[in-house]
């Protein structure tokens, strides 16, 4: 896609009311997406316009955008079908095939199918560049056509059948039930085991990495561009998701409600401060101040009647050892590297998070949750570093407990 025609597209993404248009900026990167991706000077101009784009805007361009970037975990979908409209992260097939809605991930790797064959006919789709044709007779169900292409996939690609429909604004998180015949819908997922540095029958881990948005004059946050560097980049044995949020309780709240009711394997979350640190020792404390909206945040506790400290959930050992080799140039500190190393203790946004993290997951080994705190010039690769030897604790955990 040429830099003049993205630009061409933006006016029409932004409406009257200062909103940006989701289902016409999911068709943009669906477009950039089937053309090959982005180039620097083609990113340069989306992330340019996302200036001018509201919050929810914002996130949304990111989020795909990080989608596309991790070349490793993307297993490439191409369908013979004109997509009939697209919700969420999926775009919905005009098939031949009366009574099935079948669905596409087009930031993701999931092929979707719910409902009842009604008619004969064809699926068509390239996985990898191998054509897979599946026949579908009347009274065909979704477990019996995803099965079929899955017998028919690629090498190197691993898919696994799995219940209920795909949720349309999600990520996939590789977990659930194996499809039965019976299941009204189901969703194949698909990944390269090898790419991702996977051994045979292991799945991706499921990551979050969050950054805050702007506050306190603030419009431009290194945390939430941090954030998306590490999404983008991608990792060995994980598909990352970014989020930006806001600088609210109301919107940490959100986010840990639904973490709660889907937890990933990982969560690792930054904000801003004035020196880079994991934050070892969140306090169940919330001092007076302004939100990122602007408004009065009245001095309490974060979780009352919680204990006053509470430990990071992050292998702070581990992250440690992991930054060690970059000598002289490390910048993030941690206890076990820095003598004058102090707990924050602003009691703002950063602690609010990292203290419900703490609360909300350091009880389980299925994930682990953390936050960090950077500047504006805290080096990638540093948090690179960071994100990597948590997800490798992680890996191992996994392995252990499927060992024992």
């Amino acid at each position: 896609m040429s830099v003049d025609r993205i630009r061409q597209s933006l006016p029409q993404l932004v409406g009257t009311d200062g909103k940006v248009d989701a289902r016409k900026l999911d068709q943009l990167l669906v477009e950039v997406r089937d053309d090959g991706g982005l180039d620097a000077a083609e990113r340069a101009e989306l992330l340019g316009a996302a200036d001018s784009f509201d919050d929810a805007g914002k996130q949304r361009l990111y989020s795909h955008l990080s989608a596309m970037g991790q070349k490793n975990a993307w297993v490439n979908v191409e369908t013979r079908q004109a997509l009939r409209n697209v919700e969420g992260r999926y775009g919905t097939l005009a098939t031949d095939v009366k009574g099935l809605t079948v669905r596409v991930g087009l930031f993701d790797n999931t092929f979707a199918v719910s409902g009842r064959a009604t008619s004969d006919g064809v699926l068509k789709l390239v996985i990898e560049g191998k054509e897979i044709s599946v026949r579908v007779r009347a009274g065909d169900r979704p477990q019996k056509i995803l099965e079929a292409i899955r017998k028919q996939l690629p090498r190197e690609v691993t898919g696994t059948v799995l219940g209920g429909d795909a949720r349309l604004h999600e990520s996939e998180s590789f977990r659930g039930l194996e499809a039965t015949k019976k299941d009204p819908a189901a969703h194949l997922v698909l990944y390269k085991p090898a790419a991702l540095g996977l051994q045979p029958g292991e799945t991706p881990l499921r990551v979050v990495v969050t950054g805050y948005g702007s506050f306190m004059g603030i419009t431009d946050n290194p945390s939430a561009n941090l954030a998306q560097r590490l999404a983008e980049a991608g990792m060995p044995g994980a598909i990352i998701e970014y989020r930006r949020l806001d600088v609210t309780h109301a919107g940490v709240d959100a986010f840990i409600e639904e973490m709660k009711k889907n937890p990933p394997d990982v969560i690792l979350s930054m904000g801003v401060s004035s020196s880079s640190q994991v934050e070892e020792l969140p306090e169940n404390a919330v001092g007076q101040a302004e939100d990122g909206n602007g408004e009065p945040i009245d001095a309490g506790e974060v979780r009352p009647g919680a204990p006053g400290v509470l430990p990071t959930d992050l292998p702070v050992d581990r992250i440690a050892a992991a930054l060690t080799r970059f000598g002289a140039r490390r910048e993030v500190g941690t206890s076990k590297l820095d003598s004058s190393y102090r707990p924050d203790r602003s009691a703002y946004l950063c602690n609010y998070l990292g203290y419900n993290l703490a609360h909300a997951f350091g009880k389980t080994d299925a994930t682990t949750a953390g936050f960090v705190h950077v500047t504006s010039h805290t080096p990638a690769d540093q948090m690179q570093a960071v994100l990597e030897a948590v997800v490798a604790r992680q890996l191992e955990w996994r392995r252990q407990r499927l060992a024992a």
